[in-house]
């Protein structure tokens, strides 16, 4: 078991278009997860937490939590404090795996389609998590002679993520909120592939049903000033009654 620990940051939020804009630059792009951290080790760091990173576990927390009802399963254990969760030690796969609802700017630009375009079919892109490299786009025939993943394990990855993808959509609809594109991290706790990292609004794009008049723009696109802004619509979102 390890803690994972959030960080006070938007900067580590997982951005479909900024990822691929560094991907056709040439430059290679950094992403900070949040921190892994033995159970000793985060008992040295005392308790201060700070808002997004409060928020994140929070969102992230729930989310996990609702999942396992569908019997999708993922490394979180409890919540242990404001901005910590107890998780499965997990070998991870070393892959990035995104599903696209929603064609980003960046998305219609690759396949001649106008932003925002909603997809037939949901698309599950696979990158290789290497930021040295830009955490290139990557098929299968790259996963597998690169050794990144067993067929076995993409096969279980895309099941996965699809559900996944599903669950979710209809989760944040009911609150009035259209999961764009989600990113997400695997992970192997012996012989079973598992969901690991997090799910928050650093690894998912909304649009707010509530806001026509933003033309299907992500609720983060205004830029990051409004980021602890997003994270706390999104928690009230969650928790809304019906």
């Amino acid at each position: 078991m390890l803690i994972q620990q959030f960080k006070d940051t938007t900067q580590a939020r997982r951005n479909a278009d900024e990822t691929e804009r560094h991907q056709n630059s040439g430059q290679p792009t950094k992403v900070q997860a949040p921190k892994v951290l033995s159970a000793e080790q985060s008992s040295k760091k005392g308790q201060n937490a700070s808002t997004i990173a409060t928020l994140a576990n929070e969102i992230s927390s729930y989310i996990f939590k609702y999942l396992a009802g569908f019997r999708i399963p993922t490394h979180f254990m409890e919540k242990v404090s404001s901005s910590e969760m107890l998780v499965k030690q997990l070998a991870m796969i070393p892959l990035e795996v995104r599903v696209h609802n929603v064609a980003s700017a960046e998305f219609g630009r690759r396949f001649g389609l106008k932003e925002g375009t909603e997809l037939t079919v949901p698309v599950i892109e696979h990158y290789y998590k290497n930021p040295d490299l830009g955490n290139p786009l990557s098929n299968e025939f790259h996963i597998y002679s690169l050794g990144l993943a067993s067929p076995e394990q993409l096969r279980i990855i895309n099941r996965l993520a699809s559900k996944t993808n599903v669950v979710l959509k209809s989760f944040f609809e009911r609150r009035e909120l259209k999961l764009l594109s989600v990113s997400l991290e695997f992970g192997a706790s012996g012989s079973q592939v598992m969901i690991g990292d997090e799910i928050s609004p650093r690894t998912c794009r909304f649009f707010d049903l509530q806001k026509k008049d933003r033309g299907g723009k992500d609720i983060f696109s205004n830029g990051e000033g409004q980021g602890l802004e997003a994270y706390l619509e999104v928690r009230n979102r969650i928790y809304r009654t019906f």
